[in-house]
């Protein structure tokens, strides 16, 4: 690309020749020898080999090894793609992309990459994530029917047998006395007035009967004496021979009903029965919204309206639904009144007629929801709502946050309305079934 000048024409030295010179002199012409052009650069490269790069119409030198007239003028640079592979994963062949800079400084691509299929199904390998470690929690010990009730009797057992440790903790000969100070005992543990009576007669005829004499006696016979009373109670659920049973639950307001409604058709549903519910409280805020929420968690299907339609509305379709469904279970919701309010008490008898429109049997049961904590009170409540509706049986609520469970004996005393179950905290498996025996013998551990 280079041409020698005249020494005649031009004064300047072989070793002055500049690249500008050389590039004026042959812009439009083509070196006929290059052989000339190369031993010149050797000369004049001889010192610091050099190469040429051009910059545009501009040339400047780049030190670089030495070069032959063999050896065209270029600078290779190689960039090599590393792929990263996984551990334990079969080494891969992978070709390197070869990147070459002419004279000019234009990129020619010599050796294209090239992945093999080794290559790929390494690539493709995704790193493997390992979660945290979660600590195992340890599952909570199981905890029989007998020690739940005991546990949630234990403020009324605190209450009651502190009173009754200290009159049985002296031998005594039974006497009047000795039968007043036991009744001025059990009227302190609010057990009801009635109660108290009907065992001060029973002691005083066995006392007289010589069937006990002694103070130490009195424990056993008072104990068993309560366990055949409350025996007689029908605490089972009528179920009946054709599907579905209809449960109408009752009670005035904040005593629990959703909560109980939700424990009982856990209850049912772990009987292995098949339980519908109906959202007939539609008068109170999120009453519905707590309802189905309850309905998910324990797995039972819900029925319901908007909020303030007619709750007999809501009431009938749930009957027609259970039907259509094979519900074998329907557990109806109603709105919590309060029993000294008549024309509230009028519209739950009125309830209570659709529903044996539709069924004439029904409802099979009317079970009242009490809360334990308003003690004797709730006999007041059930006596009114027994008029009513006919109540068929007590859910006593809350009995595990009050030392007031002695209610149960003034409810057989009294309105004769068996206890069927019992709430004994909040989760839907603190619920028992009453059990007469396991309620005495908590009472008095």
């Amino acid at each position: 690309m280079f041409s020698k000048k005249n020494k005649n024409t031009n004064n300047k030295k072989e070793e002055d020749i500049t690249f500008d010179d050389a590039n004026k002199t042959n812009q439009d012409k083509h070196v006929k020898s290059n052989g000339s052009v190369w031993s010149k650069l050797k000369r004049f490269t001889a010192e610091a080999p050099k190469t040429v790069v051009w910059e545009g119409d501009r040339a400047r030198l780049v030190p670089v090894s030495p070069i032959t007239p063999e050896t065209p003028v270029k600078k290779t640079i190689e960039e090599k793609k590393q792929i990263v592979i996984p551990k334990e994963t079969p080494a891969v062949e992978l070709k390197t992309e070869t990147i070459a800079l002419d004279v000019k400084g234009k990129e020619t691509v010599s050796v294209l990459p090239e992945v093999t299929p080794k290559a790929e199904e390494a690539i493709s390998v995704q790193p493997e994530i390992t979660a945290p470690e979660v600590p195992i929690k340890e599952k909570p010990p199981v905890i029989n029917s007998d020690e739940k009730l005991k546990k949630g009797l234990e403020k009324t057992r605190g209450r009651f047998w502190s009173r009754l440790k200290g009159f049985f903790s002296f031998r005594r000969k039974i006497d009047d006395s000795v039968i007043e100070e036991l009744e001025d005992i059990l009227i302190g543990a609010d057990i009801g007035a009635r109660p108290v009576q009907n065992i001060i007669e029973h002691i005083r005829e066995a006392w007289k009967s010589k069937t006990i004499t002694e103070t130490t006696q009195i424990y056993d016979f008072i104990k068993n004496m309560l366990k055949e009373d409350l025996r007689t109670w029908q605490t089972d659920i009528h179920y009946t021979a054709t599907p579905p049973t209809v449960i109408m639950i009752v009670g005035v307001n904040g005593v629990g009903k959703t909560t109980a409604i939700a424990k009982l058709a856990n209850y049912l549903i772990k009987d292995g029965r098949k339980v519908m519910v109906a959202a007939g409280d539609t008068f109170r805020a999120a009453a519905i919204d707590q309802l189905e929420v309850w309905s998910k968690r324990v797995g039972a299907e819900l029925v319901k309206h908007k909020t303030g339609s007619d709750p007999a509305a809501v009431v009938y379709d749930a009957m027609e639904a259970s039907v259509a469904r094979g519900i074998e279970v329907l557990i109806i919701d109603t709105a919590g009144r309060l029993h000294t309010k008549e024309n509230l008490m009028n519209e739950l008898s009125k309830i209570k007629r659709v529903i044996s429109k539709r069924i004439p049997s029904a409802p099979h049961e009317v079970l009242m929801v009490l809360d334990a904590t308003t003690g004797q009170n709730a006999i007041s409540q059930a006596k009114m709502f027994k008029q009513a509706v006919d109540v068929t049986g007590i859910f006593l609520a809350k009995l595990d946050g009050t030392a007031k469970g002695g209610i149960v004996l003034g409810m057989r005393s009294e309105i004769d309305i068996p206890v069927k179950f019992v709430g004994i905290g909040e989760k839907p498996d603190d619920m028992e079934k009453f059990n007469p025996d396991a309620f005495v013998d908590a009472l008095f551990e």
